[in-house]
């Protein structure tokens, strides 16, 4: 009997809780938290420090700093009880380490998969890895928006290669659906800009570097067909084209 996937809604074969698009996420979560989870570990154990510009020196008051990050080590073990339940789901009844419990993931997979409330523990990967990451990464990311969420209506934004953002609203949000929507959207869409307006709007907007001479040298040459001059120097330029434009450019 079919059913509709947990977390996307979209169909999902019996006996599957989650279509094959989110089971696909499911792992590629699981991974991605085996990673950071060693990371936090090293973390906990001072192993290595991410410091904070102007954060050199002594400690005020000659107090030797705790053996452990007792933060990170809070955050492993609040991961390691959520894994543990996690899996219990699906039968196992010992409480292993997070270590085993990941190493076994692949393999228990298909369980997960199938498991009564599989959406609930997709979503909870995603918010997990998003509170470990500030401690164990802090690589600046160039987050864009790329579009609106359709349960709150909140602007999403999201970096290159993410797949899964978590809104604020706490609906999972699948980036390159949403991103594939928002360009359906915005085939139609047109701006009204001269060609130096419109360097700047893909700069601001999409972080795309395309000069007004890139742009009036498509014009002329007829790069942008569905662009269409309107008075004072302004042209009527279609969202979908000089995006791709811009981004044939970068």
């Amino acid at each position: 009997m079919d059913r509709n996937c947990q977390n996307c809604d979209k169909p999902a074969e019996a006996p599957w809780t989650l279509c094959k698009t989110c089971r696909r996420e499911y792992a590629r979560l699981l991974h991605r938290l085996r990673v950071n989870l060693h990371l936090l570990q090293a973390v906990a154990r001072r192993e290595y420090r991410l410091s904070e510009p102007g954060a050199g020196g002594r400690p005020q008051g000659g107090d030797a700093p705790a053996p452990i990050n007792l933060h990170a080590q809070d955050m492993l073990d609040q991961t390691e009880d959520g894994l543990q339940d996690m899996w219990n789901e699906t039968g196992v009844e010992s409480r292993p380490r997070w270590q085993t419990l990941l190493r076994d993931a692949p393999r228990r997979l298909p369980d997960l998969c199938r498991a009564s409330r599989s959406g609930h523990w997709l979503t909870w990967l995603i918010h997990t890895c998003e509170r470990i990451e500030p401690l164990i990464d802090r690589r600046p990311r160039s987050r864009r928006i790329i579009g609106v969420c359709p349960e709150c209506g909140r602007e999403v934004l999201a970096a290159k290669g993410e797949t899964l953002r978590l809104c604020k609203c706490g609906i999972p949000i699948n980036v390159q659906q949403l991103r594939e929507q928002s360009r359906d959207n915005a085939e139609a869409m047109h701006l009204t800009k001269t060609p130096a307006g419109m360097s700047q709007w893909l700069r601001e907007n999409y972080g795309y570097e395309v000069s007004r001479k890139a742009i009036t040298d498509a014009l002329r040459r007829g790069k942008l067909p569905s662009s269409k001059p309107v008075e004072g120097g302004y042209w009527e330029f279609s969202i979908r084209e000089i995006v791709a434009f811009a981004m044939s450019k970068a």
